[in-house]
């Protein structure tokens, strides 16, 4: 039996459409800003409970009904008690999806023992938010090749292998590009079934197959950088060639092939082909088949692959001496200053005075409100934030 299904999606969708104001004092802070701006907030809030009526009766509760009817569900005139009422009914649905997402997880924890260690080391990480990169079915195998650049695995590339394929159902039908929302991976008498929700258009596609196997690729570690810095459409093939480090494999993986690089010296060779670069295209020539790429709609580089882990980030977990942290932390220099509080949260205890002084210079932004509430949750359970900062940073920690 299935946790994840789109029809359990669509209810906890459903009970999401109408967030209202959850105490008094929202209400009159989102008033009172409205007013400041000249925003007709009681006008926009009827125009968006009409928006998601239809939607919303099919899963309410009947006794919220005439609230809807009346327009009054989201608006600061319905009762205190019926507002707590419809926020714990929101409350419940949310949990009630969490434990359908807990069970597919543990069911898919499970099943991966059975599987490849390849396999195992891709579920260990999340595959939210990834996306389909090429499908391709070769009699009863099914290669998917997955890429995660949008999502949570620090793995970009990954190929599954669903061998033994015995039979594929969807919905709608699957397209290059979807985007992975939920998975839930089983172990069946014969064999193994898989199953993805995506977004972009909405699908369940559920896959039953006697084995499954995997690989993955990494991005090298200056494609990273060159992102992050937006210098990728200005660098060249040939420099970006040579930022790679020579003791690693390459491979070169585009939508419809997949070759292993066998020189990075003058320009990029692979194994029983050719790589050619043009005006405004490129090439790829393997055997008798050519696969011509435009060069305003894709760049070389995305399609070059290792199977090395380097981790991008790792200057950010260099500890910042004691005597520094403050300045660090509280500087204008952003790496500087994230090597700062990464420093305060893997040393909570050791660095408790600093934390609680650094704390209490710093002031709260709508830009650093989200790490503030992470770190100052760590402190809080680590114990060491001294009572002025537990009541500034109180709103945050809850």
């Amino acid at each position: 039996m299935w946790s994840i299904t789109s029809a359990a999606k669509e209810k906890f969708r459903k009970c999401h459409l109408l967030p209202i104001h959850e105490s008094d004092e929202d209400w009159e802070r989102s008033l009172q800003e409205a007013e400041e701006e000249g925003e007709d907030l009681i006008g926009r809030l009827k125009v968006e409970l009409e928006e998601v009526k239809q939607e919303l009766v099919q899963v309410l509760p009947s006794h919220f009904i005439p609230y809807v009817e009346n327009g009054t569900l989201n608006q600061p005139t319905l009762p205190k008690n019926v507002r707590e009422d419809y926020l714990r009914w929101i409350s419940k649905c949310t949990k009630e999806f969490e434990q359908v997402l807990d069970v597919a997880l543990e069911h898919t924890k499970q099943a991966v023992t059975f599987l490849p260690p390849a396999v195992q080391d891709v579920f260990m990480e999340s595959l939210h938010d990834a996306t389909i990169e090429r499908i391709v079915r070769d009699d009863d195998t099914l290669h998917l090749y997955v890429n995660t650049d949008g999502g949570f695995s620090t793995k970009s590339l990954i190929h599954f292998m669903f061998e033994g394929v015995t039979s594929e159902e969807t919905d709608t039908p699957i397209k290059i590009g979807q985007w992975f929302i939920y998975d839930e991976l089983q172990k069946t008498a014969d064999g193994f079934t898989f199953r993805v929700l995506f977004e972009c258009p909405e699908a369940e596609w559920t896959i039953n197959a006697k084995h499954i196997d995997a690989e993955y690729f990494y991005r090298p570690k200056p494609y990273t950088k060159l992102r992050d810095e937006e210098m990728l459409e200005e660098t060249s093939l040939a420099e970006y060639a040579a930022m790679l480090n020579r003791e690693n494999r390459y491979w070169f993986i585009t939508p419809d092939v997949e070759c292993v690089i066998t020189s990075l010296s003058e320009k990029i060779a692979i194994e029983n082909g050719s790589i050619e670069l043009g005006q405004t295209e490129f090439v790829v020539t393997l055997g008798n088949d050519r696969y011509s790429y435009p060069l305003d709609q894709y760049n070389p580089i995305q399609f070059i692959y290792t199977d090395v882990y380097e981790d991008p980030y790792a200057h950010f977990n260099e500890p910042v001496p004691v005597d520094e942290l403050e300045a660090a932390a509280l500087g204008d220099d952003l790496e500087l200053q994230a090597r700062a509080w990464n420093t305060m949260y893997a040393y909570p205890s050791e660095l408790k005075d600093i934390i609680n002084t650094v704390l209490g210079k710093i002031e709260m932004t709508d830009e650093n409100e989200m790490m503030l509430s992470v770190l100052v949750s760590h402190f809080y359970t680590e114990g060491i934030l001294t009572e002025p900062m537990i009541n500034k940073f109180r709103t945050v920690m809850d």
